[in-house]
């Protein structure tokens, strides 16, 4: 039995789009409970089937002039897809984290638990945050070349159900034995850089890859985020381990960082883009914050 919780009156009888992805890794678990919640809180909920990003664009094109706002229950990838017709239909967004690495339920603050994330949504308070954008393609937490890429491609359904993070340690620390650095030249805000780099990743929130990167991260700053990580020597991967624990990246020989609102970055040969778990282009790349862009329900101490 749902417990009782504070609802925002002016939710009850608003209509919520729910998409739910049935592949997330927790997906099955509690999840009625998490619809009790909801409709306990008054919604009226349309819920769709969703198979695959696919159904998620017709799920919009179907429903969403119809709704007032979309819960998203899903991973970062399935926030992922959500957002590409978030920008298209700009409707407020809840997240039922079930997924792997959680990242941006994590920079918000949304509690992991089902019952509680659903009653952060019956609450109502809502925070407008950033997005980036890179060739088009819109994200919420980071976008990499290099490492995360070849991680995303070995990753599996079945191996992140079984061992949730983990397995991106796991991927990552197989592909680190036979990576290569390669050449980036980065222009960030007008300033021409050259890195060599095995991790390029331009963050747009405190979390991500399932860590929280950068405690002066904010999702709202109106700012990205690059961490490039050259891994020079055998022990430079210590190294960055031990700033990625401690976020203190400026003591870290092998980790380059800047900050700022646009960035255009170029390789010698066309590398893989990973956008929140997603291989979503190819370098050259083109990469931009978009500000305030989203508005999403979370605890009312973050709103």
């Amino acid at each position: 039995m749902a417990s009782t919780q504070p609802v925002a009156a002016a939710l009850r009888g608003m209509r919520a789009l729910l998409l739910v992805n049935p592949q997330a890794r927790l997906a099955s678990e509690h999840f009625d409970l998490a619809i009790d919640v909801l409709k306990n809180a008054g919604f009226a909920l349309t819920c769709p089937d969703i198979e695959d990003k696919h159904s998620v664009a017709a799920a919009f094109e179907r429903h969403a002039r119809g709704s007032d706002l979309v819960i998203v229950g899903g991973g970062d990838g399935s926030l992922h897809y959500a957002l590409q017709h978030l920008m298209k239909y700009p409707l407020p967004l809840g997240i039922l984290p079930l997924g792997t690495a959680n990242d941006l339920a994590k920079s918000l603050g949304i509690p992991l638990g089902l019952e509680e994330a659903s009653a952060v949504i019956a609450r109502g308070a809502t925070r407008r945050i950033d997005v980036g954008c890179v060739n088009g393609t819109y994200f919420f937490s980071e976008m990499s070349i290099g490492l995360s890429p070849m991680v995303a491609r070995l990753l599996s359904k079945d191996l992140k159900a079984r061992l949730g993070v983990v397995a991106l340690a796991y991927r990552a620390f197989q592909v680190m034995r036979r990576m290569q650095r390669f050449a980036a030249s980065v222009n960030c805000d007008g300033h021409e850089y050259v890195l060599r780099s095995a991790q390029l990743t331009i963050g747009n929130s405190r979390s991500f890859g399932g860590f929280i990167a950068n405690d002066e991260a904010r999702i709202d700053d109106h700012r990205l985020d690059l961490y490039s990580v050259s891994f020079r020597y055998w022990w430079s991967y210590l190294e960055a381990v031990r700033a990625l624990l401690a976020r203190r990246y400026d003591e870290a020989r092998s980790v380059e960082t800047m900050h700022g609102a646009r960035f255009e970055i170029r390789t010698k040969r066309p590398k893989a883009i990973e956008a929140d778990g997603e291989i979503v282009s190819m370098t050259p790349a083109t990469v931009n914050v978009v500000p305030s862009a989203v508005a999403v329900f979370v605890p009312e101490q973050s709103a």
